[in-house]
């Protein structure tokens, strides 16, 4: 279930940077008041679903559109890493999602999933669990690194989702 409102003061100050926005003109594109968007921005006052929503349709910024849904999915979805141990670099970023993947597979290599689950003991839960830490490693690295080559190449996700989606039908995926 998502969220109905989020303090989104990073998110928001992360898009004005990005877009090179001021409060104004964010304001407009939202079709909100400037002080609305200063408060949100200062963490005064929350950032509505339905503003996000217009938000995440007006631009195209991954990073914003990661950090928004990561909160409003109450952590469903993969966070934008922003730690001190990340280096926010297309280069450090694709080393770390292919350190990510490695370990992903070499987890799934050595956990048997033949078992039923109502089957399983605690202890081979337990490995499954690490299987889905894994899986859930790689798949943060990877947004992380879709979300940087998208930014740096300026090549739109949403495109590139809108455009890949009859190959995955094709295939039966979807």
């Amino acid at each position: 279930m998502l969220k109905d409102s989020v303090y989104a003061a990073s998110a928001i100050e992360k898009l004005q940077k990005e877009e090179g926005l001021d409060g104004v003109q964010l304001a407009m594109d939202l079709n909100v008041s400037p002080q609305l968007v200063s408060n949100i921005k200062h963490g005064h006052r929350k950032l509505q679903k339905d503003i996000a929503k217009s938000a995440m349709t007006t631009y195209d910024s991954p990073e914003f559109i990661m950090q928004l849904l990561y909160e409003f999915s109450e952590g469903y979805t993969s966070p934008v890493l922003k730690g001190r141990a990340i280096e926010h670099h297309r280069l450090a970023l694709e080393e770390f999602a292919n350190e990510q993947m490695e370990e992903a597979q070499r987890i799934l290599k050595e956990v048997s999933f033949i078992k039923p689950p109502g089957e399983t003991t605690e202890q081979e839960k337990e490995r499954i669990k690490e299987v889905i830490y894994e899986l859930l490693d790689a798949k943060t690295a990877i947004n992380n690194l879709i979300a940087i080559l998208s930014k740096d190449y300026n090549i739109s996700v949403k495109r590139c989702i809108k455009e890949r989606k009859p190959y995955w039908k094709s295939k039966g995926w979807i």
